[in-house]
């Protein structure tokens, strides 16, 4: 028995032996495990920091006093500080019985030396003033609620690499604890109490607390941001701080506009093919002015009517044609076509317009049975533009011969097919795209003014929920034609239940002239993906962002963006489907890959 209990003491302190050496390799210079993360072996405790040698850094403060009322965008900028941060916000009830008290003491202490000063004839002390407003504003909300008072200790951790690089972002951070007007002080010779402070604890050592109402505190914790959540909407994205869907309705906003901005490569026709199917998908109707090309593959999945505005296409549509259920169809036939031919001719004077092509136009209506006074002649076959041409000929005056020759390419020339032509596009697709891929440039203004009474028509037969897409419009924005066409459509569309959707590259062909600028102002959303840092300046002034977002739009990835309605921001990245991702992409390597270039 004592030859047993020797070989089992023996071993059981070989096994304890042999812990004791792993422990020991285990704290060997250079061996880390989680303890040593969790608890550090060495700290050193400055004056206004702590210092991890080897390893890291860290300052802490604690906020004395705030501002009766601080800016969403202000504690923004503090909470999406570009640094390693950690902030913490505690609670705690006080007593409401005390406070009154000492509320009350104050009261009676300012109304006493206002008598003082009353009866010295001194003038007043208006900074005191406002306190006795505010102690008794606060006396009287004590009064009709029944919640208590809340005391707040609100403390900041910054962490940094190294003592050089925490001293500058402390500087950065601390000017925008100025700019939100915060008394705050380092936790001097209190470090490492301010460090436990901001550890998941749920205590605070520094003690330091500030009286605040509930309505005030609500607003100051990070995740009380606003959550769009409209039923009818479409899901723009994933919010990024939240992780939560944001689903906008366009048609709740006070119009249905909006603006999209990003360099290219960015992902905003992308997003423009991603709402418009979902658009469709939830039974709107969308027009897409498609410049590229891009949107033929989105166009032929959802079954939409494809058409081809280059001069040869097979789709074509007639100058002069009128819109039977328009109940002022004539009139508005005349001002289309004269629109139109003053794009085509180059211009018109007073003269020629009234004197010359208001009654060639008269004219060749009514030969054609379509007549001014009588409605049920308005759908009729109306005439071609080679019948308006000819009219001007037969017209002797120098001033019909001169729009005669000016109107000769487009009428009976070398654009004829394109322009003398009756309409075979009448479709009724929710989903219509126009192409404007093989379009010369010089041309394009035609097509686009073509394409804008061809939507007006169908907003003015049916109203539905609409999107009208223009897709690359900086190419429109920079010819007063289409730039005045376009701000008319975002002056007019809310009444014909209609939303124009504009992406463009550069913020400043939003301020190429007073119908661009009209356009960016009347909309109720703008959308703001990656940009390059010299365009940020630009982009900061005319939508109003904070400076941390205007850095974080130099940084976004491609589907990130900010969305701006009203007054609220939302940082979001917007899932493609993968389904129909390869469907939409227009990345050459990506089309590549995927063997489809």
């Amino acid at each position: 028995m004592n030859v047993g209990l020797s070989r089992l003491l023996g071993r059981a302190q070989a096994d304890k032996a042999a812990k004791k050496r792993e422990v020991v390799e285990d704290l060997e210079a250079g061996a880390r495990s989680i303890v040593d993360f969790l608890a550090p072996g060495a700290m050193r405790e400055e004056e206004d920091c702590i210092v991890f040698p080897g390893q890291c850094c860290v300052r802490v403060w604690f906020v004395q006093d705030v501002p009766p009322e601080m800016p969403r965008e202000v504690l923004d900028a503090i909470y999406d500080f570009p640094g390693e941060i950690r902030v913490s916000l505690l609670t705690r009830p006080m007593d409401k019985a005390a406070v009154r008290s000492f509320l009350k003491q104050q009261r009676v202490a300012m109304q006493a030396d206002a008598i003082t000063r009353a009866r010295q004839e001194r003038l007043p002390d208006f900074v005191q003033q406002t306190e006795l407003a505010q102690v008794e504003q606060t006396l009287h909300d004590l009064e009709i609620s029944h919640l208590p008072p809340q005391e707040l200790c609100w403390t900041v951790g910054l962490w940094a690499e190294d003592r050089d690089t925490l001293d500058e972002q402390s500087r950065r951070f601390e000017d925008l604890m100025l700019d939100a007007d915060l008394t705050f002080f380092r936790a001097a010779l209190r470090q490492e109490d301010g460090l436990y402070s901001v550890e998941p604890f749920g205590l605070n050592f520094l003690g330091h607390a500030r009286n605040i109402n509930t309505i005030a505190l609500a607003g100051m914790f990070p995740f009380a941001r606003h959550a769009w959540a409209d039923p009818q909407g479409i899901p723009y994205g994933v919010d990024r701080t939240t992780g939560a869907w944001v689903i906008v309705d366009d048609f709740s906003l006070d119009n249905y506009n909006m603006i999209v901005v990003g360099e290219q490569g960015s992902g905003k026709s992308m997003f423009l093919k991603y709402k418009a199917t979902w658009a469709i998908l939830l039974g709107m109707r969308c027009f897409v002015i498609d410049l590229e090309g891009e949107f033929e593959p989105m166009c032929r999945t959802l079954g939409g009517a494809y058409l081809d505005m280059s001069l040869t296409g097979p789709h074509k549509m007639n100058v002069l044609d009128l819109n039977p259920l328009d109940p002022a169809a004539w009139m508005n036939g005349l001002q289309d076509a004269l629109a139109w031919l003053e794009l085509a001719v180059g211009g018109l004077t007073v003269h020629e317009r009234n004197v010359v092509l208001t009654p060639a136009y008269k004219r060749v209506m009514e030969e054609a049975g379509l007549i001014q006074d009588r409605r049920d002649t308005w759908s009729n076959t109306p005439p071609r533009l080679s019948d308006l041409y000819a009219v001007l000929r037969a017209d002797e005056r120098r001033a019909a011969q001169d729009l005669a020759d000016r109107l000769e390419s487009v009428a009976v020339g070398v654009y004829r097919e394109a322009f003398d032509c009756h309409t075979n596009v009448d479709t009724d697709s929710p989903l219509v795209v126009f192409c404007l891929r093989d379009v010369h440039r010089d041309v394009q203004p035609l097509r686009m003014r073509q394409i804008q009474t061809f939507i007006w028509s169908k907003l003015l037969t049916k109203t539905h929920p609409t999107l009208v897409i223009v897709d690359e419009a900086w190419r429109w924005l920079s010819q007063p034609g289409a730039a005045y066409d376009l701000s008319e459509m975002a002056r007019r569309f809310r009444k014909r239940y209609a939303g124009l959707q504009l992406s463009t590259q550069h913020a400043d062909d939003l301020s190429r002239c007073e119908d661009a600028e009209m356009i960016r102002d009347t909309a109720a959303m703008t959308m703001l993906f990656r940009q390059g840092a010299s365009a940020v300046p630009s982009i900061s002034s005319l939508f109003s962002i904070n400076e941390v977002e205007s850095r974080e739009l130099i940084s976004l990835d491609r589907g990130e963006s900010v969305l701006i309605v009203g007054e609220v921001h939302l940082p979001l990245y917007t899932p493609m489907p993968p389904s129909l991702y390869r469907v939409w992409t227009t990345d050459p390597r990506e089309l590549a890959a995927m063997g489809l270039g």
